[in-house]
């Protein structure tokens, strides 16, 4: 009766609040996030190694099972599991069920820095991921130029696509796949490497060292510091048959070290990574631009910043990027149906009221009434960080 005494009372003020709540519920509905689906934590992590050159076996026995046993004593672990295959190593590890995962994934990381050293060499640093549903792709990008080689275009997407992309807002990475990418081969002659009593090892150790940016200090000026590093990784192709290899007699006491090049062991050539994934458009070798959001940026405006930016790069670079994937069109559809389905339902409703109660009055308040109880609770889903999602 309190309620009912005050709206009559004072329905100015009454008028007023409901005014209040419809205005906070839209602003709610503008500024709340929107997804394909919620937010879920899975409770998977993933270790992802690459070991170049190992057969499945030497993965499993000198990556995958140091890796596992590194891990076996993760707070909440549930299941450890591993694959093995030409060159690559990969853990999954199944968490329990309401297991923090941000504390477990520190956790892992600091497991796995523990046992990096005892990997063998030449292992890459190992990658550690968590699949949520708040990191998936929302857009792919397919990459053609009429002027660019398949090789020139990775080395673009790479060098220069990824960062633009990467650097916009709610962007969590941008990552470029398919294409050529460029190598330069080193051919060891065996006979050689005999003649001058040089091993394998000797030349990758030479050629490792010889190419490498190195750390001289710091300039102080005032309020200003500079960093200083003396380069000397490769220029040209000729810098790299002028390394030195620089090796000792171990019969020979106190004996100076031969000084060998490495053009007179071996031959190199310019060419490209054998190729093991291909991605292709309209039958022609294409790059993709996969990009990936972070937790809390919005689809529907990340692939509005990456629409404005692949025109620009586009102009500047000559290239046709061609949207294979857009989540956020899926999205702005499943708003769509949302908005049609609350329309419809309040239209049937209120027609239904009028129908039967023959109460033009009646009708009216239900009318108010449905779409003020939406909004109040695009409130609430607001402030309890809820998102629109399906």
């Amino acid at each position: 009766m309190g309620l009912t005494k005050l709206a009559i009372q004072r329905p100015v003020f009454v008028l007023m609040l409901m005014l209040a709540a419809m205005l906070m519920g839209y602003l709610s509905l503008i500024g709340m996030r929107v997804e394909q689906n919620p937010d879920v934590a899975f409770g998977n992590v993933t270790i992802l190694t690459v070991y170049p050159g190992a057969g499945p076996e030497e993965v499993a026995e000198l990556v995958s099972r140091k890796l596992e046993e590194a891990v076996s004593g993760v707070n909440g672990l549930r299941e450890v599991t591993s694959s093995s295959q030409e060159g690559i190593s990969s853990v999954n590890i199944q968490l329990e069920l309401g297991t923090p995962i941000d504390v477990a994934l520190n956790d892992i990381r600091s497991k796995v820095d523990q046992v990096q050293n005892d990997l063998p060499d030449g292992t890459e640093k190992p990658t550690i991921t968590k699949l949520d549903s708040g990191s998936q792709p929302v857009l792919y990008y397919s990459l053609s130029s009429k002027t660019l080689s398949s090789l020139q275009l990775r080395d673009l997407a790479d060098s220069v696509l990824e960062d633009r992309f990467a650097q916009l807002p709610g962007v969590g990475a941008a990552t470029a796949t398919g294409g050529d990418q460029r190598e330069i081969q080193i051919q060891i002659r065996p006979d050689r490497l005999a003649a001058y009593s040089i091993s394998a090892r000797d030349v990758l150790d030479a050629v490792r060292n010889s190419s490498q940016n190195l750390p001289a200090g710091r300039i102080i000026q005032g309020d200003r510091e500079i960093a200083v590093r003396v380069p000397d990784d490769y220029q040209s192709m000729d810098d790299i048959l002028e390394t030195v290899i620089s090796v000792r007699d171990n019969q020979v006491m106190n004996s100076p070290p031969k000084m060998v090049r490495l053009a007179d062991v071996a031959t190199i050539s310019d060419t490209s990574i054998e190729r093991r994934t291909y991605s292709r458009l309209a039958g022609k070798d294409s790059v993709v631009i996969i990009v990936q959001k972070t937790k809390e940026g919005n689809a529907v405006e990340i692939s509005e910043a990456a629409e404005a930016l692949s025109k620009q790069l586009g102009e500047q670079y000559g290239l046709t990027f061609t949207k294979t994937f857009d989540q956020a069109t899926q999205i702005e559809s499943s708003l769509e149906d949302m908005q049609f389905s609350i329309i419809l339902g309040i239209l049937l409703v209120t027609a239904i009221v009028y129908i039967f109660l023959h109460n033009f009055r009646g009708m009216l308040i239900v009318a108010i009434a449905i779409p003020l109880c939406i909004f109040a609770t695009f409130t609430a889903m607001s402030l309890f960080g809820f998102t629109l999602n399906n």
